[in-house]
């Protein structure tokens, strides 16, 4: 065996990924990745809204039950009209934040809107017990309870979730024992300051508990996903990811109306060198012809994936047919300057590719059509005599072609 097979790297398994969950940080209960954070939140957003709106649903029911009660009380002459104010209140503002929130559009906007709306509802339900001297055991129940339903129910990230439920704990029972008139026992107030305590510590594990738990979920599932469309020879994209990328460029350039070209790469006379070389030697050269054409491509929307075997396709989108050859040439002088030894090939004992390009400006049919089109490119490519590109043009009937 030749020794210039030394040329293609040890270190080119470096090119498949370690693929690891995102981590999630222990104490503010957040991905590590932020652009993986803005992704769960919005991944989580149409349930959050949902619950949302449930909550202020339920808080418009209770308001309006309260106000029955003190509109039963007022007409019995037990209260003065200004009972009737805070339970009204507590009618309108659930209703004007379900208007609110159906009109949010981002998570931020949705936490803002929420942590703003349970200040005010917290205000108006310490009024409701300033308003009521006689009924000293209401408070502690009506603070606890708030203190899970911050922490447990409250759609909001967990540090804010802790800011909340700590600042209410704070205020809450202050508020409670001046608006009692008379100072309460010491007793009564340190179980209320216990009980608050208590609610607060276990809300916070069971929150931080939760968002943590949820986080791990959404982390393993990208993980999947991206094991699922990932070719597991190369570290590229797979046939799976790239026929949904297609897909979705497909009806974006439908829509907008720029061509989308497609590159359909083979490389040359492969069978040959998996017979000198052995299979082993083979993966890795294919490895390396992945790593290559990644490198040769830098627009973020365009997307390199192994079709099979040792044939490779190239996404570009928002390129017209000379774009196209431009990045054939390229992906084809990178070969060139690599200088993989090849002894069984007639383009001087190196490794060649051959490339099909296709680009489609009129995108009326489905998107198979264009893959279709490249393959026949390619073909015409390896019929001519390997190492070059063909280039063509997509027409509605699939008829117009010009070689290149």
């Amino acid at each position: 065996m030749d020794m210039r097979t030394s040329a293609l790297p040890a270190t080119l398994s470096d090119a498949t990924p370690d693929l690891k969950p995102v981590a999630v940080t222990r104490w503010s209960a957040r991905l590590a990745n932020p652009q993986c954070e803005r992704d769960y939140r919005l991944h989580r957003f149409a349930d959050d809204r949902r619950r949302a709106l449930l909550m202020m649903g339920l808080g418009a029911v209770a308001g309006g039950l309260n106000f029955l009660v003190e509109l039963h009380a007022y007409l019995h002459n037990a209260s003065g009209f200004y009972a009737l104010v805070p339970p009204f209140a507590t009618i309108w503002l659930p209703l004007a934040g379900l208007l609110l929130v159906r009109r949010m559009r981002t998570p931020g906007a949705l936490e803002v809107l929420l942590v703003a709306g349970v200040v005010v509802s917290m205000t108006v339900r310490l009024i409701m017990v300033t308003l009521h001297p006689d009924m000293p055991s209401m408070g502690p129940t009506v603070m606890v309870g708030v203190v899970f339903v911050i922490y447990l129910y409250l759609p909001i990230s967990f540090m804010a979730s802790v800011a909340l439920a700590a600042a209410f704990s704070v205020v809450a029972p202050f508020w409670w024992s001046l608006s009692q008139g008379p100072p309460l026992p010491p007793d009564q107030l340190y179980r209320t300051l216990v009980w608050l305590l208590l609610a607060n510590a276990f809300g916070c594990i069971a929150a931080n508990s939760l968002h943590r738990s949820l986080r791990m979920q959404f982390s393993q599932s990208l993980l999947l996903q991206q094991l699922l469309s990932t070719d597991a020879l190369t570290g590229i994209a797979n046939r799976r990811r790239f026929d949904s990328a297609l897909e979705r460029e497909w009806r974006r350039c439908r829509r907008t109306g720029p061509p989308l070209s497609l590159l359909m790469i083979d490389v040359d006379h492969f069978k040959p060198y998996n017979d000198q070389f052995g299979h082993q030697q083979g993966d890795e050269c294919l490895r390396q012809v992945a790593r290559l054409l990644l490198d040769a491509v830098r627009r973020p929307a365009d997307l390199v994936a192994r079709y099979g075997g040792e044939e490779f396709l190239c996404m570009l989108p928002d390129s017209g047919m000379a774009g196209a050859l431009a990045v054939a040439n390229k992906l084809a002088a990178a070969l060139r300057q690599a200088d993989i030894y090849h002894p069984r090939s007639p383009a001087g004992a190196r490794l060649t590719i051959s490339i099909g390009a296709a680009t489609a400006k009129d995108l009326a049919g489905e998107p198979t059509a264009l893959v279709a089109f490249a393959d026949k490119l390619l073909y015409a490519a390896k019929a001519a005599g390997r190492n070059q590109v063909k280039v063509g043009q997509l027409s509605i009937g699939n008829r117009t072609a010009r070689a290149a």
